[in-house]
């Protein structure tokens, strides 16, 4: 969706956002580069399907 279409429906009709706080987090299970108790997740949601996608911050991670 990052590209200006959702990749399921293929509506333009996209808002992008963020996630942010304390109780939410993602850690992986292969790399100990995103871990930790707070983390930001930028979010690129479909307005016609719903269909969302997250992504992390790749040049902040730790490690």
């Amino acid at each position: 969706m990052k590209r200006g279409k959702c990749p399921k429906c293929g509506s333009a009709d996209l808002d992008t956002g963020h996630i942010i706080g304390e109780r939410i987090g993602y850690e992986s299970d292969n790399e100990c580069y995103f871990t930790g108790p707070m983390r930001e997740f930028k979010v690129h949601v479909c307005l016609n399907c719903g269909y969302a996608e997250f992504y992390v911050d790749v040049k902040n991670r730790e490690g």
